[in-house]
């Protein structure tokens, strides 16, 4: 890997990191801030296009969430050129919700601009992937 993708991909890791310390303040600052935003996540109603939503969805993922604990990734690419960069990542997450242990795959596909000289996350997708052999959503 070569600085800038280096770079990239220890921006996303370092938001993963604030986003299990249910840091809202800190993951907002990896979010792009002079560039459009476009957010996918995992649930049909999660689109968000401001920086608003998206600490409305920090906020309310964390009301939700708690003991959120990343694992080792399995995969992971990151590509970067001039100003942009991309980190595809995929990792198991656990955490407590509802009063339940919960425990799945997480996956991110995310674009990143230089801003002020730092990588910030200004578009992506998360989805969790459903289980082999099955075709049922």
């Amino acid at each position: 890997m070569n600085n800038d993708q280096e770079s990239a991909m220890n921006a996303v890791m370092s938001f993963l990191e604030s986003y299990a310390s249910k840091n809202v303040e800190s993951c907002m600052s990896a979010i792009a801030s002079d560039h459009p935003i476009l957010l996918m996540g995992t649930n049909d109603n999660e689109v968000f296009r401001s920086e608003a939503e998206v600490r409305e969805a920090f906020v309310r993922d964390f009301a939700n969430m708690d003991d959120i604990r990343w694992e080792e990734f399995r995969f992971s690419r990151a590509d970067a050129s001039g100003s942009l960069a991309t980190v595809i990542i995929e990792l198991p997450v656990s955490y407590r919700s509802e009063g339940s242990e919960v425990k799945t795959l997480f996956r991110y596909a995310l674009t990143l601009v230089r801003e002020n000289g730092a990588w910030k996350i200004c578009s992506g997708v998360a989805s969790v992937p459903f289980q082999s052999g099955s075709y049922r959503f």
